[in-house]
């Protein structure tokens, strides 16, 4: 990889970021692992805002493939703007917060913990006001972060929440594919030709991100990129959704992106890339190891390499997609370390 701007420099030291997160989360996940073990039955509730709630929408997923834990999202609205403070007594919250900073996930902590709750935060900063308001924190460890738009901290938290999932879970196939995270990843940045810009040549006028399951958070943060750094406007939804109302506005080259990994999801998700190609949408299909017919005729296939786990596949496609789109946002003349009209943390309360 180039290192022509700041989110460039950030998305490639996500390697050598992820090997010092395992080891700074070792005593702080056997710790949480070991509470968890005394909330067996109770639901597993997230908050968080942009990128952080795609991260919260993958460990969801993950919890329920992996660990059998149903996982709901816990809007902040509900008690910074209506004033609600639900009996959460013996349920689990987590808040992820790359900065900790945020007024509304801090005030949901505090809240949840009065009313009972477990609560856990996940965060690049373990000085943040998250960090000393969760009863567990676990370190991103990701280092600083400058770019606007946030990269190797939205990776750390994939791979940080899918440890938790797998220490609770006790689920060593998981956890030896994290393990191995680090070096599959940098052997990816150093060994392997990056997904160039013209990958998502498509997006030339707004378009979607499709995907499911285990895809469906990282599909929804690679359309928030979309947005953010290449000034195209990307909506992301699952492919089981996509198919009802939001199908009435496709038409003759409108881009699809569908991320479609190698697991129970992947028939149906092809079966909508089939079916979009067949209205005349711009579908470009990305995944592990798919064949170069998937999606039928009018359907570009882009096939990355496998890293032997869904998980850390998932985590791949994110890291290869996130250096095509900072290429396509250099392509188009925009600098995707300083977005207009946004900042980095951003509070709403």
């Amino acid at each position: 990889m180039s290192e022509s701007t700041r989110m460039r420099a950030e998305l490639s030291e996500t390697p050598e970021r992820l090997a010092d997160q395992w080891a700074a989360n070792t005593d702080r996940l056997d710790a949480l692992v070991a509470d968890l073990a005394g909330y067996d039955s109770a639901p597993w509730w997230t908050t968080a805002r942009g990128s952080s709630a795609h991260a919260a929408a993958f460990m969801a997923a993950i919890a329920g493939r992996f660990a059998n834990r149903v996982v709901g999202e816990m809007t902040p609205s509900l008690f910074t703007v209506y004033g609600r403070t639900p009996n959460l007594a013996g349920q689990v919250l987590i808040a992820i917060s790359q900065s900790g900073a945020g007024e509304d996930i801090n005030a949901v902590v505090a809240a949840a913990r009065k009313r009972g709750a477990l609560t856990v935060g996940v965060t690049n900063d373990t000085a943040s006001p998250l960090a000393a308001g969760a009863a567990h924190t676990l370190d991103l460890a990701m280092g600083p972060e400058k770019a606007v738009a946030a990269t190797k901290t939205y990776l750390g938290t994939l791979a940080l929440t899918a440890r938790l999932v797998a220490g609770v879970a006790g689920d060593a196939g998981l956890h030896a594919a994290l393990e191995a995270l680090p070096a599959t990843l940098a052997a990816r940045r150093d060994a392997v030709p990056p997904l160039p810009a013209d990958a998502l040549a498509a997006f030339k006028t707004a378009g979607f991100v499709l995907g499911r399951g285990v895809g469906l958070g990282v599909a929804r943060e690679i359309a928030l990129k979309f947005k953010e750094v290449c000034v195209t406007p990307a909506e992301s939804f699952s492919t089981a959704e996509f198919i009802h109302g939001p199908l009435t506005l496709v038409g003759p080259g409108t881009p699809v992106l569908i991320v479609c990994l190698d697991d129970a999801t992947r028939v149906g998700v092809i079966e909508t890339a089939e079916r979009l190609a067949g209205l005349g949408a711009a579908v470009t299909l990305i995944g592990p190891d798919l064949p170069d017919t998937a999606g039928g005729p009018g359907c570009r296939v882009v096939s990355r390499q496998a890293t032997g786990h869904v998980v850390t596949d998932a985590v791949a496609l994110a890291f290869d997609v996130y250096g095509a789109l900072e290429a396509r946002a250099v392509a188009l003349g925009y600098d995707p370390d300083r977005p207009p009209n946004v900042q980095k943390v951003t509070s709403t309360y």
